[in-house]
């Protein structure tokens, strides 16, 4: 298994986030690595697993990630407003880039939390994805 498509596949989600204007004005940036500067509110796309589920000459890959967002938000309503929108963008976005497909993609589960800093409220989409090559 190529580990490229996985690279590509994050941005695609990274170019599908910054497209859109609402969350954009809300989001001061979205990282795909390191986080540099922190300034809130902002997320972060980390890729959690890749599974490569092929069989016979059928090119299949289940793919873990998660949209991460952090706020100084004491009582979550912007980032409920953030999960809306980053839920509603991921469910819309266009499906193919390179020779891949995305044959599905949900968001799983999601959880609020501390930063470890303590000072920053977090959430976490976890989002599973199944992706076919030679489309």
């Amino acid at each position: 298994m190529s580990l490229s498509f996985v690279h590509d596949f994050q941005n695609k989600i990274y170019s599908s986030l910054t497209l859109d204007s609402e969350l954009m004005n809300i989001v001061k940036k979205i990282y795909i690595g390191t986080i540099q500067d922190g300034k809130t509110p902002f997320l972060l796309i980390n890729i959690v697993k890749a599974d490569d589920l092929s069989i016979h000459k059928i090119a299949l890959y289940s793919v873990e990630f998660q949209i991460l967002a952090f706020a100084k938000d004491t009582n979550h309503s912007l980032l409920v407003t953030l999960s809306d929108l980053i839920i509603k963008n991921l469910a819309n976005m266009n499906f193919l880039f390179d020779d891949y497909a995305i044959e599905g993609i949900k968001a799983n589960n999601i959880s609020f939390d501390k930063a470890k800093d303590l000072v920053l409220n977090r959430l976490v989409i976890n989002y599973k994805s199944f992706i076919r090559r030679g489309v």
